[in-house]
């Protein structure tokens, strides 16, 4: 029984040792680069689309492989099929001339793309074996160019120095054959049509003796490019920011140079991936600023030959849907008497096209609970004053923006504390003084009692043309010093009221009291006339005018007034109005009729349409009074 049992034992163990055999070599990697591991990443494609073309003693090989720049090089194996002999040649490009070769014997050639990571090597895929066959004669297409885009092409002709004649057809029994004198480069035209075309060449020497056999080399015509199908796969649904959006395009042409898609009003040449069936695609991550509505797709295509195919519109549209940029909300100010209202402003949104409506919201200092207290319909209105507020508290406001689609941004979070229902101690305004001095500035002066804010920071001066000034008035001066408690306005109109307030403000920048308002009306005083000089003779025809300078406050402009005689009419049109400049107190008048006696006035404008006129003086053109 204790053998039986020992067996047991030893076969169970047998078992699980063949187990980790069998799994480990399961598992095991490849050991060397030809062992290729199909969709791994780390090996390179397979070539295709190669190309030769033949020589005097030469083969010339190109290729394309995709991700060129993740090729490392290329291995090209050349098998000679008389001699059985294999050569394996490194290479950097993807193009190869093999040269010493035996002219008419035939070789076949494959082309692996290798890739180095780690100082390891890893090789893709063999490409399709390629036949090809060098010759003392031989004839190349556009330096061997798969494609082209015109029926005129470039051949280039190899023969030996003898060579005299060349005959050239595009069919192989040579019919519409035509002889030409030989050339190591000549033009040629293919026949019509777009497709695989191939040019027939026969050479003969300066004897006369003419080769047995041909040569040929071959092109692919292609003189138009087309679109044929652009499609995307939104169905209708709209898209956002980091979406996806999948976009293809049917040509039915392979390898073209450039295939892309465009967004109207949005992004533009995303390109798409070549898949080598004529079909092209590409996966699109919406950026963030992409913002459009019912858009048109519009592909584009530039095929291997370079021929542009006419723009294409897909049959669906694309909406890409954008959150609006949030507003900046600023600092709310106080409004009205500071205690119920409070004046809300922010920035000018950024997205009108798309814009519905602004919303201001409200809460409380330290609540986390937002009312909406008003709904703005119009884009350019940027402010909101809010009402029936409670005195002495602090309100905190954001702006959300909301678009048609839906989608909303929200600004910043700004608050304000309105005014206590009582203030101590305000200001007192006296009652204003009008000072009209010609030699200086005219000047109202305000006087008020000095503050007794405890906490005081600065006396600011508000100015309105109606009664009750607010902060939203304007506000003409600030003085920081306490015991300063006069102020000059010099910037008002004649005929005029005006009303004032002082507000104190605290150093919290809080207004912590309002002074009594009053006013003052600014009486229309009309300017002071200027005396005007005798006119200085300039020549036979012309005089120069000078005169003093105007002092008045509100002075708007001179108007020179001229006849002919010794009076001056002024229901005429002046021959000169100088607007704005009170210093320039000069004119010279040419060009007058010469022995004629002009008379002449400078009268003074002001702002009111008030004037006033100068003294007349004459003087006689080409001699004096």
């Amino acid at each position: 029984m204790k053998k039986r049992i020992e067996w047991i034992q030893y076969v169970f163990v047998a078992g699980l040792l063949l187990l980790f055999t069998l799994a480990t070599a399961c598992i095991k990697k490849p050991a060397g680069p030809d062992e290729i591991v199909q969709g791994n990443d780390t090996f390179p494609g397979k070539p295709f689309n190669i190309h030769t073309a033949l020589g005097d003693g030469l083969v010339r090989l190109d290729w394309t492989v995709n991700n060129r720049s993740d090729v490392d090089h290329f291995q090209v194996r050349r098998q000679n099929v008389t001699e059985a002999q294999t050569v394996e040649l490194s290479v950097a490009d993807t193009v190869f001339i093999d040269q010493g070769l035996i002219n008419g014997q035939e070789y076949i050639y494959t082309i692996k793309a290798v890739k180095i990571i780690d100082g390891r090597e890893f090789s893709g895929l063999p490409s399709e074996a390629i036949t090809a066959k060098p010759n003392v004669y031989s004839i190349l297409l556009e330096n061997g160019a798969d494609f082209t885009s015109s029926r005129s092409v470039t051949l280039g002709l190899t023969a030996p120095a003898t060579t005299n004649i060349v005959e050239l057809s595009n069919s192989e029994d040579f019919a519409n054959s035509s002889l030409l004198q030989f050339q190591t480069t000549l033009q040629w035209t293919l026949s019509p049509g777009d497709g695989a075309k191939v040019v027939w060449a026969k050479f003969q020497d300066q004897e006369g003796q003419t080769t047995n056999t041909a040569v040929s080399d071959s092109i692919f015509l292609d003189t138009r490019a087309s679109i044929l199908l652009v499609e995307e796969n939104t169905n209708g649904q709209s898209k956002i920011a980091a979406d996806s959006i999948y976009f293809s395009m049917y040509t039915g042409e392979p390898f073209g140079r450039l295939a892309t898609i465009s967004i109207e009003d949005g992004p533009r040449d995303v390109q798409l991936n070549d898949l080598g069936t004529g079909y092209y695609d590409a996966w699109y991550v919406i950026p963030k600023d992409a913002d459009v509505l019912q858009a048109n797709i519009t592909g584009n295509f530039t095929d291997r030959a370079g021929n542009e195919a006419i723009p294409v519109i897909a049959e669906s549209r694309v909406t890409i849907l954008r959150a609006p940029a949030p507003v900046t909300l600023f600092k709310p100010v106080i409004a009205g008497d500071g205690r119920t209202s409070l004046k809300l402003s922010w920035s000018l949104t950024e997205d009108e096209h798309d814009f519905q409506t602004y919303e201001v919201y409200r809460s409380l200092l330290g609540s986390n609970e937002f009312t909406l207290v008003s709904i703005i319909s119009v884009a350019t209105v940027t402010s909101f004053t809010d009402t029936d507020l409670s005195p002495n508290t602090t309100y905190v406001y954001k702006i959300v923006v909301r678009d048609r689609s839906g989608l909303i941004g929200e600004s910043n979070e700004e608050s304000q504390t309105t005014r206590p229902d009582e203030i101590a101690n305000p200001v007192i305004m006296y009652t204003p003084l009008y000072f009209n001095d010609a030699e200086t500035t005219s000047q109202i002066e305000l006087n008020w009692t000095q503050s007794a804010e405890d906490n005081f920071n600065s006396y600011h001066i508000y100015r309105g043309t109606s009664p009750n000034v607010t902060t939203n008035s304007t506000l003409v001066g600030i003085i920081t010093q306490l015991d300063i408690t006069t102020f000059y306005d010099t910037h008002f109109l004649e005929n005029s009221t005006y009303y004032y307030s002082v507000f104190v403000y605290d150093d919290r920048g809080q207004v912590a009291s309002i002074s009594n308002e009053v006013s003052i009306t600014i009486p229309n005083t009309l300017p002071e006339p200027v005396y005007l000089a005798q006119p200085i003779v300039v020549d036979s025809t012309g005089f120069q005018l000078s005169w003093s300078q105007s002092l008045d406050p509100d002075f708007a402009n001179y108007r020179i007034f001229r006849s002919r005689g010794n009076t001056v009419v002024i229901t005429e049109e002046p021959i000169a109005i100088i607007s704005g400049e009170r210093l320039r107190t000069t004119y010279e008048d040419p060009n007058l009729s010469p022995n004629v006696i002009y008379s002449y006035r400078v009268y003074v404008y002001d702002t009111n349409g008030d004037f006033a006129g100068s003294n007349t003086v004459t003087e006689l053109t080409g001699g004096t009074n």
